[in-house]
Parts: structure tokens; C-alpha cells; sequence
């Protein structure tokens, strides 16, 4: 039987205008990423093109739901998430906090997990900046896409464990089906 994750997202009490988050991850390894692959449902890729294309030249954001299989990560699901981020809508995102808890909420009620993370990167490569790695977690799968004017192209997936400094490219295996 497969490992299941249990991601825990609350908020933390923070006296700051800015919504902040307490993320509780699964170690899945140690010393390294512990997150080392992504499969990905045909909805849940259709979804995020979907949601990431319509966000376009803004950055669209969601929460990646699905298990943990191993060391790697079944994504099934993909939903989207306001970006407060409002000064710099173009590149950079702040999820909300309630959207994230939202779709906590929903996926554990169904038996499913929060397993990561996506973003859209508006006419840039769809490849981790300095901002992204500093603002990711252990523990979690982050989907980037970029997205042009009236398409998407690369869908690139990442981890990092608790010591690195980066996001790491980690393999993405599409699912095949319709969405």
C-alpha cells in the first residue's frame, strides 16, 4: 500500500497586513528532494493550461490535489487561487490563504491530499526564478507553465527538500485520457 501524505495547511496568527502561511510537510527523504516525480492526470493538466491561459498576461495560481505515491506524487486534480499579489501581477503571485485552505478542505474530505503547487509564467520560461525558490516548500510538487498570448507552452515540475537553496527540476510523466 502507498504512503499517503498528510500536508497540513493552517494559517498563522500574524499580525501583518499580508497573509501569512504555517506549512506542516511530509519528509518523504532526507537530504534530498523529497519530492522526486510528478505524474499528472489529463484533467488535472487540461485544468491548469486551462486556468493559466485564461490568467494570461497576469501569472495564474492554484493547488495541485491528488496522493503521494512513494517519492513521487499523483496529481488529479488542479485548482485555481487568487493572487494578491496586485503590484505585480505580471511576475509575481501571492496565493490566498483562504483558496489554499479551501482546497485543503475539500481534498481531505474526499480522501486526497494538498501535494503542491502551480504557476503560470506570462511570455517567460517555464523555469523556477529566485522569488519562486524562496517561497516554496519541502515536501511539495510545483508545477510552472508558461503561458503566451492566446496558448501555453512548457509544463515543467520541481521539488526542493529542506536544506537546498532552489527549486530543483524533478521528471513530469503526463497521464494519457481525456480530461
Amino acid at each position: 500500500m502507498a504512503a499517503r501524505c498528510r500536508c497540513s495547511v493552517i494559517m498563522a496568527g500574524m499580525p501583518s497586513c499580508e497573509p501569512q502561511l504555517s506549512i506542516v510537510a511530509p519528509r518523504l527523504g532526507e537530504g534530498r528532494v523529497s519530492v522526486l516525480a510528478v505524474r499528472l492526470s489529463a484533467y488535472a493538466h487540461a485544468t491548469i493550461r486551462r486556468l493559466a491561459e485564461a490568467a494570461h498576461p497576469h501569472e495564474g495560481c492554484g493547488v495541485l490535489i491528488g496522493s503521494c505515491e512513494g517519492d513521487a506524487v499523483l496529481v488529479q486534480e488542479a485548482t485555481s487561487a487568487r493572487n494578491l499579489w496586485t503590484e505585480r501581477l505580471a511576475d509575481r503571485y501571492d496565493m490566498d490563504p483562504a483558496d489554499i485552505q479551501a482546497a485543503d478542505r475539500s481534498a481531505r474530505a474526499r480522501g486526497l491530499d494538498t501535494v503542491g503547487f502551480w504557476h503560470s509564467h506570462p511570455d517567460h520560461p517555464a523555469h523556477p526564478s529566485r522569488f519562486d525558490s524562496d517561497r516554496s516548500w519541502a515536501g511539495y510538487a510545483y508545477l510552472i507553465v508558461n503561458t503566451v498570448a492566446g496558448g501555453s507552452g512548457d509544463l515543467n515540475a520541481f521539488g526542493r527538500d529542506d536544506e537546498a537553496a532552489c527549486l530543483q527540476p524533478i521528471p513530469l510523466q503526463l497521464e494519457a485520457g481525456q480530461p
